[in-house]
């Protein structure tokens, strides 16, 4: 080989090598790694905060959280941010009925917390119920409606489900096998291998079941380490965590919705996932809706004005566009209190610690004396078209959840360019009680006390009352 090959050769080695190392590093943290660090992964399933299962780090294990932390790091993450969705139905339905709270990972094994999905069995929903089973546990399966992807009623189901397997089998290995592939089979292997040690009888159960509690490790491990593998939760749009929910009674088509709230389909459907045809049928016991919190106030005024000769009379066109969310929430600063925990302060604003933890990129549920949270709360939502309406109709009941302390809550100073009294002009009759609602740290008790009023009261056209904004310091 001659000099000038021998160089050409040189500089053909030291790009490669350059050029290896550069995308080496160019890759988080984990992306790269064929193996994972098996000494560390079993004194982390070691530590976890709490075991209903035997957590081995067997082959199955390591290959499920290899699937989540290497080969499909997208769909670990988007899993992540629907825990800010979900996880607060679970841990209240599981705290309802009395059951370890650990059993909510469950539902990332069954459905990847999609509440759409559907088996090649199927099973439906978050938890993945078959019709029969669905049926059974008194949930509705019809054309029109498929509970089985309703959040709040699939999940009760699911506790009930589940405790029935427990008390049958008085072991949680051998409960999350039978939920997944039925009592019976469980019993025969039981029988088969002359014990009920999930790990023994694990060779004769069904193929799919054999892994099922390696899968509900491998959830349980992402839940709580997923940051020492540099995952990032994709969490849903602030509509989709900030919501409320009512009772409608009478047939109310998905199109009316968009028209009267201008959100996209898309966030509705998300939202309401039990109703199949893209209506909410008529019912005299009624049917749940669920939308965005800061366009509830327009829904509401429009099911109190429903009249049998205006149904469906929403002629009038609007962009459907999905505002920004900057234009959407208010983003302001709380300052933690002595003696506040993350609890005391979510249930103050109407929010869930998940959504707290999730907004602030908190690891745990610790918060000090001082510290500052971001929180977003609902920016008023006005129509731009009118809606009939019905003299002296009694308002929907109030939302359970108790008007936020307005002197629990430490005020911030404002940009000195905001007036400290605001006036709301009222566009069309209006209960005082439901401008409260529509404004962030604002109650019906603090609006009596500012205009002189002993109790709610309809606002006419035209009329103004003072509202109170002192409380937040909003960073827009």
């Amino acid at each position: 080989m001659d000099t000038q090959s021998r160089r050409a050769f040189r500089a053909l080695l030291f790009f490669l090598c350059s050029f290896s190392t550069l995308f080496a590093y160019s890759l988080p943290r984990g992306t790269h790694d064929t193996e994972l660090n098996d000494e560390e992964i079993t004194a982390r399933l070691e530590h976890l905060s709490q075991h209903i299962v035997e957590a081995r780090f067997v082959p199955a294990v390591k290959g499920y959280i290899r699937s989540y932390t290497i080969r499909n790091r997208k769909s670990a993450q988007i899993i992540l941010g629907r825990t800010v969705l979900y996880f607060p139905i679970f841990e209240a339905y599981l705290k309802q009925y009395n059951l370890p709270e650990e059993l909510k990972y469950l539902s990332i094994v069954e459905s990847a917390l999609n509440p759409k999905a559907v088996s090649r069995v199927g099973a439906g929903g978050l938890w993945q119920f078959m019709p029969a089973t669905a049926t059974e546990l008194g949930l509705r399966v019809s054309k029109e409606i498929d509970e089985r992807s309703d959040p709040f009623k699939a999940t009760e189901a699911a506790m009930v489900h589940l405790q029935r397997q427990y008390d049958r089998f008085d072991d949680w290995s051998l409960a999350l096998a039978a939920y997944n592939s039925g009592s019976g089979r469980v019993s025969r292997a039981i029988k088969r291998a002359r014990s009920k040690n999930f790990w023994r009888i694990q060779r004769y159960l069904p193929r799919e079941t054999r892994n099922y509690v390696p899968a509900f490790i491998a959830a349980t491990y992402l839940v709580d380490f997923y940051d020492e593998h540099e995952l990032k939760p994709e969490y849903p749009d602030l509509d989709l965590q900030i919501t409320e929910t009512v009772n409608v009674h009478d047939s109310l088509s998905f199109e009316q919705l968009e028209q009267l709230t201008e959100l996209q389909p898309e966030v509705i459907e998300w939202l309401n996932p039990a109703y199949i045809k893209g209506y909410i049928p008529a019912d005299e016991q009624g049917n749940s809706l669920t939308l965005p919190r800061r366009v509830m106030p327009v829904v509401r005024e429009y099911l109190e004005s429903l009249r049998p000769d205006s149904k469906g009379n929403l002629s009038a066109k609007v962009d459907l566009t999905l505002p920004k969310t900057a234009t959407r929430y208010y983003k302001s600063n709380y300052l933690v209190l002595e003696g506040k925990t993350l609890a005391d302060i979510a249930k103050e604003l109407k929010c869930t610690v998940h959504q707290l933890r999730a907004w602030n990129k908190l690891k745990t549920d610790k918060v000090e004396p001082g510290q500052k949270l971001t929180i977003f709360t609902p920016r008023p939502f006005e129509q731009k078209f009118p809606i009939a309406r019905m003299e002296q109709v009694a308002p929907l009941p109030a939302d359970d959840l108790p008007p936020i302390p307005n002197d629990n809550l430490q005020r911030l100073s404002l940009n000195a360019l905001q007036p400290e009294t605001v006036y709301f002009t009222a566009k069309r009759r209006i209960r005082l009680s439901a401008i409260a609602d529509r404004f962030p740290g604002i109650s019906l008790d603090l609006l009596l006390q500012l205009n002189d009023l002993e109790k709610d009261k309809v606002i006419k056209p035209g009329e103004q009352i003072i509202l109170d904004t002192r409380l937040f310091e909003d960073n827009n």
